[in-house]
């Protein structure tokens, strides 16, 4: 997003405590006056990832500022800037201070006219307080206990090597151990702690985002301020889907002409080859990579809270599915059209939408369980692979690659939960009919074993369909007593609980945050210099 439309998006779902004794603004104008008074104008419509860091840092404080809290406390704002970006930032945050507020935040030591501009003061090592007070009565204090703070030296940076831990040595460490406990018991016994104040009225606290106002901001997110993000992802899903069905296509092209009897199995391989081969770039495209790669951006989102867990996922998912709908259409009219088995009926397209329908419905199912491992395996790249061993197992079962008279005893229950086993005998057996034989087969042929005399010459007699119920028996996908064949529609039934389940998994596992991502981050961040802190 850009500058602005990150001010917008946390606009809508940060409205500012209610002041009466303030003239009202609405959001646009609240808007430009920040970018204006925090020198973002310049960069305004520019992307957040292209900015400094300093143009970052003062984004993040005009984020805060949407909410105009009576307190502000920020941790270390002025990381990373230089001197001048430094001195602009606290002298903007002196000044709305200066308004009735309270800012609070830490600095890592600041220079000597920053220091000057503080008006309080709190020196804090090892967990003791060195000093807390106004800051003009800093320097009295450190010299009434004879650590005056030499000549031409910033007091800041003086004090902070004073009461910093030095471990260099086992002498240096004893020593600055020792000169900090005693700087610690010298203040705590010269000012004890100070009388409670009298009560007086809270400010008025901020109101949190009710649900309705969170899924139109995340829609508005969506829609509006990550259009082109949002459009140039379902583009690449759609051209990566178009490839490859393509390319399913090229190999398995006109099967009615070039497996006209049903010699070579070519129908089966097409469909083992769309359910279970090139269909594995898209799921990690969908699920893998776009699932992981916006969990950091969302995951702060949901620290500061603008939004809530459950639901983003809820939102997440719905815009998943039709992005996924449109992705699979891309995946399947191609390759299905090159085939040439749509026609079914003599002068009807109906097996073509019945198949794009079925096959949606199975695509989105384990789609939705390669998210749900996503957001309950703590490791991206090992979540993958275990939504791939899933997939493998219940491809091997489908009864394709391994006849179910030689599946093991002990793994045939996984039939029972393999979609690849439950669509390919409903898919091959409307595609082996004896009707959709006789349609899809040219009536040109002729057979060289039906040959008949006719007024002394002997021709070819045409070729009867071809035995697709030998086909069906020959893999086991005859309608038999099992679970799935009941119905007609019991594999619809048992598509529709897959996803279900797999929904609701991701669903929880996202909303309890099964991952720990938040704790995991957190931990990485404190290592070495990565920043996490701070960053819109």
């Amino acid at each position: 997003m850009t500058v602005e439309h990150t001010l917008r998006f946390h606009a809508a779902l940060r409205r500012p405590r209610s002041n009466h004794n303030q003239v009202k603004m609405d959001d646009r104008d609240r808007i430009n006056l920040l970018i204006e008074e925090l020198g973002l104008e310049q960069v305004r419509d520019t992307n957040v990832s292209r900015l400094t860091r300093s143009e970052v840092r003062r984004l993040n404080v005009a984020c805060q500022l949407l909410l105009d809290m009576a307190i502000l406390i920020l941790d270390q704002p002025t990381k990373e800037m230089d001197i001048f970006d430094t001195f602009f930032l606290v002298e903007y945050l002196r000044n709305w201070a200066s308004t009735g507020r309270v800012v609070i935040m830490s600095l890592h030591p600041p220079t000597y006219e920053i220091f000057a501009m503080l008006t309080k003061v709190v020196l804090i090592s090892a967990a003791r307080t060195m000093f807390s007070g106004y800051r003009r009565d800093m320097l009295p204090y450190f010299t009434s206990i004879d650590y005056p703070s030499p000549a031409f030296k910033n007091p800041s940076d003086y004090y902070l090597d004073l009461v910093t831990l030095d471990d260099l040595s086992a002498a240096a460490m004893l020593e600055s151990s020792g000169r900090i406990e005693a700087l610690a018991n010298v203040f705590a016994s010269a000012h004890a702690p100070p009388e409670p104040p009298p009560p007086v009225p809270l400010p008025a606290p901020s109101t949190p985002p009710n649900v309705l106002l969170q899924v139109f901001a995340l829609i508005e997110k969506s829609l509006v301020f990550t259009q082109m993000t949002t459009l140039s992802n379902v583009i690449t899903r759609v051209l990566i889907a178009a490839i490859m069905s393509l390319v399913t296509g090229t190999i398995f092209w006109d099967l009615p002409t070039t497996d006209a009897k049903l010699t070579q199995n070519d129908r089966v391989g097409f469909h083992y080859s769309v359910m279970c081969l090139t269909v594995w770039p898209l799921l990690l495209w969908l699920s893998a990579r776009e699932a992981s790669s916006m969990r950091h951006h969302v995951e702060r989102d949901i620290a500061v809270g603008l939004y809530s867990r459950l639901v983003f996922v809820l939102f997440d998912q719905f815009l998943e599915l039709w992005s996924g709908v449109l992705t699979w259409l891309a995946y399947l009219v191609p390759s299905y059209a090159m085939s040439g088995l749509y026609a079914q009926t003599p002068g009807s397209f109906d097996g073509f939408y019945i198949y794009l329908g079925y096959m949606v419905l199975y695509l989105i199912s384990i789609q939705m369980l390669c998210r749900a491992t996503i957001f309950l395996v703590p490791m991206e790249k090992t979540a993958a692979i275990i939504s791939g061993f899933c997939l493998l197992l219940s491809t091997l079962v489908c009864g394709v690659m391994l006849h179910e008279a030689d599946v093991p005893r002990m793994t045939r229950w996984l039939q029972y939960v393999s979609p690849q086993r439950w669509m390919m005998p409903e898919i091959l057996g409307r595609e082996l009919s004896e009707i959709a034989l006789r349609t899809s087969i040219s009536k040109d042929a002729r057979c060289t074993n039906k040959q008949r005399p006719y007024q002394d010459i002997i021709v070819q007699s045409p070729c009867p369909p071809p035995n697709g119920t030998q086909v069906l028996s020959n893999y086991e996908f005859l309608p038999s007593s099992q679970l799935w064949e009941w119905t007609d529609e019991s594999f619809l039934i048992a598509l529709a609980i897959f996803y279900a389940v797999f929904a609701i998994v991701a669903i929880v596992a996202f909303t309890f945050d099964c991952t720990k991502y938040a704790r995991r981050k957190h931990r990485a961040s404190l290592k070495g210099h990565k920043i996490t802190v701070n960053t819109p």
